[in-house]
């Protein structure tokens, strides 16, 4: 947890015995210390459940951003039946193993990468922008938020500093989507934010952030969680992946499963967001996205291994 939190604070004002700055420390006295440790310890973690922050130190906050998933070499069908048209035709498609980042990546974790001097500031290029106030980097108190409002070659530069890169489109998909390819990371079941975090209606307008006007801390809905163990998928923020958008790229892929996705200027983003309608099909793990530059509503992990999509196996 960042210091400065509501839970530290929360410990903070704990009052401490006096008999704790003693030097000769009684069997009950040491029995006693133990509680009242135990009870801080308690106090924090409702202190951040609470308000909707990860009960996570500062060093679990790091562990979390650099814990990577492995999803092993297989087959998955991608694409959609139903959905829209760039989504079709639905296919079976083969990858390598990979490894892919149990969460978005978050602001502090972005931020580390700016003090290292590897990273240029994720609001930089922002100026005065309307939609700066929905940006995390330079709001108090949103180090567990994922990062946004970066663009593609700033994910791509972080990813790079790490040592990983940004997934292909068919690796994000298969995440999310897990062996049985599943509507929604959790396979069943509407899009709202009992299960993940987009925007809520309130009376006649929609707040997003599940009402509170932002994103939340990473982890904040637990049942937004793929079959193979990867967080945040259908909400909180879209993810740059390393593809260039095609609208016809399935029919290629189905054809080709090697081919690249090269073509166009715009880079392919999946997974809704934090301002996404509830029960969206823009939710849905097939739902394809583009943008040509940052967004407030745009965020992204990272992977390394895999890549090269292969034939699908003979059947015998």
């Amino acid at each position: 947890m960042p210091r400065g939190e509501p839970g530290q604070q929360m410990i903070h004002a704990l009052p401490r015995p006096a008999w704790i700055s003693r030097s000769r420390l009684s069997r009950p006295r040491v029995a006693a210390l133990v509680a009242w440790a135990a009870l801080a310890h308690i106090l924090t973690w409702q202190g951040s459940a609470l308000l909707g922050a990860p009960a996570t130190s500062g060093a679990d906050e790091a562990e979390q951003g650099d814990s990577l998933v492995a999803i092993e070499a297989g087959c998955f069908m991608q694409g959609a039946k139903d959905n829209y048209s760039d989504e079709r035709p639905r296919h079976r498609l083969c990858l390598p193993g990979y490894q892919i980042h149990e969460y978005e990546i978050s602001t502090a974790d972005y931020d580390r990468c700016v003090r290292a001097g590897r990273c240029t500031s994720a609001v930089a290029h922002l100026a005065s922008h309307p939609t700066r106030r929905l940006c995390n980097s330079d709001a108090p108190g949103r180090g567990h938020h994922p990062v946004n409002c970066v663009t593609w070659e700033q994910a791509g530069t972080y990813c790079a500093w790490k040592g990983l890169r940004l997934p292909t489109e068919a690796e994000w998909e298969r995440a999310a989507a897990g062996p049985r390819g599943g509507l929604h990371p959790w396979g069943k079941g509407e899009a709202s934010c009992q299960r993940t975090v987009v925007a809520e209606l309130e009376g006649h307008r929609l707040v997003p952030g599940c009402g509170a006007g932002t994103t939340l801390p990473r982890g904040a809905r637990p049942a937004d969680r793929s079959a193979l163990g990867v967080r945040d998928m259908a909400g909180g923020v879209s993810e740059w992946t390393s593809d260039s958008f095609d609208l016809r790229a399935y029919k290629h892929s189905a054809a080709d499963p090697s081919r690249k996705q090269t073509r166009g200027r715009s880079r392919a983003v999946r997974g809704g967001s934090f301002r996404t309608p509830p029960r969206s099909r823009l939710l849905r793990v097939t739902s394809r996205q583009f943008s040509g530059t940052w967004d407030p509503t745009v965020g992204f992990r990272c992977a390394r291994g895999g890549e090269a999509a292969a034939p699908p196996p003979e059947r015998p």
